[in-house]
């Protein structure tokens, strides 16, 4: 990150109200998406892979000034079952954020398992693939977890890579690596999936 500006509180003076226009690799992420994935989780003898059916959502906010820093972003909800299931097997919130001045991409992640964590990478503002990661202890891209979920699972790192791809789908691989009681190694819990565009997103709340 570039040093901080001497004046810290002025926010830009031409900020374009169309979040749908400067969302940089973000851009094509914009709406929602429905794909059938695997996740690799850990079980007490190991690890095993189950298929899971997701639905992402990723609507367009207003612009987003930190007095002189301006974000663009997207938020966004994940809503995971397993097939042929209505129990809920995964639910996230949080926000996509792209920085243009510093080429900036953030993830923001809350789970009802009393988890967050805030992931970042660089991109160009047309890149096709792109990887933040997040690590405990990090002062800018960390991991917060509860009691339980630190002493019994506690999640050392966090990566996700985007793939958008030609057909107008984009991929995902992530890669949550945990370090659980009574095991000597870390274990990498990953999911990935493909996933396809159902509806366009509506226009932020200042654009309509």
């Amino acid at each position: 990150m570039s040093a901080l500006p001497e004046d810290v509180y002025t926010e830009p003076p031409d900020i374009d109200p169309v979040t749908l226009r400067n969302l940089g690799p973000l851009a094509p992420l914009a709406g929602v998406w429905e794909g059938t994935g695997v996740d690799h989780h850990p079980v007490r003898d190991g690890g095993a892979d189950d298929a899971y059916v997701e639905r992402m959502e990723l609507q367009p906010i207003d612009p987003q000034p930190n007095g002189p820093q301006l974000l663009y972003g997207l938020r966004y909800h994940v809503h995971i079952n397993k097939p042929g299931e209505s129990l809920t097997f995964h639910d996230q919130v949080g926000y996509w954020l792209w920085e243009p001045a510093t080429r900036t991409v953030f993830q923001t992640i809350a789970i009802p398992r009393a988890q967050v964590a805030m992931a970042m990478g660089r991109a160009e503002p047309d890149a096709r693939r792109f990887t933040l990661r997040a690590a405990l202890g990090s002062r800018t891209s960390g991991i917060c977890s509860g009691p339980f979920l630190d002493e019994a699972f506690r999640t050392l790192e966090y990566a996700i890579t985007i793939a958008v791809n030609d057909d107008g789908t984009f991929s995902y691989e992530q890669d949550t690596v945990l370090q659980i009681t009574g095991r000597s190694e870390p274990f990498h819990h990953t999911d990935r999936n493909t996933l396809h565009k159902v509806a366009e997103p509506t226009p932020n709340p200042v654009a309509r």
